[in-house]
């Protein structure tokens, strides 16, 4: 056990530390994919409702819950909001375009749900189901192991690594499915550019919570436009539809402003190590 002071301006139990938000991952994909893959198969045979539920609500709860107990007794900061991005200097008000552009995205999908034939209750078992998803998934990618990033990284490693780390958690789901590689492939670069996004919603909003809603709200439309929830995907694909003009020109702007936001993580990290050298170093004091 580690008693330090940490760069979230509070003395913290344990030490923010990259290994320990990633070991934190691979718990939870260990009970969303392995564990929610495993209670799924228990639903009785032809009903996607209870496979559903066994695979999302049992697994994904105890994660949930593991996760924020050892945010609480670890003591770590900044897990639930950081200083908007448009609020600092260069102001950046361009980022606002990705969380927009990323809500714009699952309503447009709204029009691919057949609604007269889903049963209210579906949609509140959905609707429960992928909020516990995209809570889970942002409390321990842009919660944990981006805190875990940032103690001792900038911004561009801690865009890249959760990123990253969140497209290849989803790995795991498809290997129980049995997926292609070819679909594995284009399904991890599609959720690496969907974290991303996600990320960019965490900062230019300065709250976690606005990301898992998002999260939840993308979740929720490709199940039900689906026509049924299925089993084995508490970590599923980010893909979404294009079938619509709207969200086709959406999903191409997003891309599109994902990418150069990269290129604007870097500069900002020029900056932060200008600023730091900058800095006087202080003088010692004399003795007399």
């Amino acid at each position: 056990m580690i008693d330090s002071s940490s760069s979230t301006g509070t003395t913290a139990r344990v030490r923010p530390a990259i290994w320990i938000g990633l070991v934190a991952l691979a718990f939870y994909i260990f009970l969303a994919a392995v564990v929610g893959n495993l209670l799924g198969g228990l639903a009785p045979e032809g009903d996607d409702t209870a496979e559903f539920v066994y695979s999302h609500y049992i697994p994904l709860v105890i994660g949930i819950g593991a996760g924020l107990f050892f945010i609480r007794w670890a003591g770590w900061q900044g897990i639930w909001t950081e200083q908007p991005t448009p609020t600092m200097r260069p102001r950046r008000y361009w980022l606002i375009a990705i969380p927009v552009l990323a809500a714009i995205l699952p309503l447009s999908g709204f029009s691919n749900v057949a609604w007269a034939d889903v049963a209210i209750t579906t949609v509140l078992i959905i609707g429960v189901g992928t909020l516990l998803v995209g809570l889970g998934e942002e409390l321990y990618v842009r919660g944990i192991l981006l805190v875990g990033v940032r103690e001792r990284h900038g911004e561009l490693a801690t865009l890249l690594i959760t990123s990253i780390s969140f497209g290849l958690a989803h790995i795991v789901g498809d290997l129980f499915t049995g997926a292609p590689l070819a679909f594995i492939l284009f399904q991890v670069s599609a959720i690496i550019m969907a974290g991303i996004a996600y990320y960019w919603i965490r900062r230019v909003t300065g709250r976690l919570w606005v990301a898992i809603l998002v999260h939840a709200l993308t979740d929720g439309v490709l199940y039900l436009a689906a026509g049924a929830p299925s089993g084995g995907h508490s970590l599923h694909s980010e893909a979404l539809t294009t079938n619509e003009s709207v969200s086709a020109t959406a999903q191409i702007l997003l891309l599109v402003f994902s990418a150069v936001s990269v290129i604007s993580v870097i500069l900002e990290d020029r900056r932060n190590r200008q600023n730091r050298q900058n800095v006087p170093a202080p003088t010692e004091a004399q003795t007399p």
